[in-house]
């Protein structure tokens, strides 16, 4: 028996769902890839922060409507995608091993100025949707001018290609997965400790019914690895009670660091108020906060209790 897998129609969507897939036929599990076009694939034009007032999962609701309605057996998202409260009758069965958690800079190689951070020229022109990118960059060269940017890995490539932008900013999974080719131009992969990742970046997660087969889930179930499962968990902890989605500017990045967990976590604030704003988004300042231990409980709760002194602090 085949079992149906839903996959958004991507490039990348489609080698990630193919490299489960395959994962899944070595344990004697075959599948079969059933497309679905989702919302964010199709509404382009505006950036993410402004169309999820709709409500989250823009990525990945029409996948959970595809499950519960029975028309596919599993799902594969990026789990930056997901939503950290998932819809009644489903659960995340599995988060395989995890890519790189870097964003990347790239830009055109004959443009690169070993003398400028970052490489780039001053008052450069950068491209990028994501509003944690914005506020990062900003915070370490404010001369630069950051723009909304959405499409695919090639059209954002082509975009620097032909000038509209001087670099963009991507995930390194991304990179990674779709093995793109980087001739002409110069990828350089950013600091953790400054450009902190969203929650579960580089992470897949592999979503299912409750009732799923049990041949289907203990198959599935042998792909998941431990500590991604624990480092993305306590990572959308912290979104979750922050209340957060591409609307907020938030990064956290949770890592073994010997016997003990390190939480790395950054928010930018928006100047002028809360949540985003239509046209350039200003940013007044942003915040970084460090923790080391081995509860998970107090990890979530003393990173939540600091952002959220802050925020009332800056009301």
């Amino acid at each position: 028996m085949k079992y149906r897998l839903g996959t958004r129609k991507s490039e990348l969507a489609l080698k990630q769902s193919e490299s489960i897939q395959k994962l899944l036929e070595k344990k004697g599990c075959l599948t079969e890839l059933v497309l679905i076009e989702s919302e964010g694939d199709t509404q382009t034009s505006k950036p993410l922060y402004e169309i999820e007032g709709d409500g989250p999962g823009l990525f990945t609701k029409r996948l959970e409507k595809a499950l519960l309605e029975r028309k596919v057996d599993l799902a594969v998202h990026s789990l930056k995608d997901l939503p950290t409260l998932q819809p009644p009758g489903l659960k995340v069965a599995a988060t395989p091993k995890r890519e790189s958690v870097s964003d990347c800079l790239v830009l055109l190689e004959d443009h690169f100025e070993a003398s400028q951070y970052l490489g780039l020229k001053e008052k450069a022109v950068v491209g990028t949707s994501s509003l944690r990118r914005q506020a990062q960059l900003k915070a370490v060269r404010p001369d630069l001018e950051v723009i909304s940017l959405r499409g695919n890995v090639p059209t954002r490539l082509n975009a620097v290609r032909s000038g509209k932008v001087d670099a963009v900013v991507l995930a390194e999974a991304g990179l990674n997965r779709l093995g793109t080719s980087l001739e002409g131009f110069r990828k350089q992969t950013l600091p953790l400790d400054r450009f902190v990742p969203a929650p579960g970046q580089g992470a897949l997660a592999i979503e299912v019914r409750e009732d799923c087969p049990k041949d289907l889930l203990e198959a599935i179930h042998t792909l998941n690895d431990a500590g991604a499962e624990l480092a993305t968990r306590i990572e959308r902890r912290i979104l979750r009670e922050l209340e957060g989605g591409c609307t907020l500017p938030l990064g956290v990045l949770c890592q073994k660091d010997g016997k003990s967990l390190k939480v790395n976590a950054f928010l930018g604030v928006v100047a002028g108020g809360k949540g985003p704003q239509k046209g350039p988004v200003l940013w007044d300042s942003f915040h970084r906060f460090d923790i080391l231990g081995t509860v998970e409980h107090t990890l979530v709760s003393q990173t939540v209790e600091y952002f959220r002194s802050r925020a009332h602090a800056n009301q």
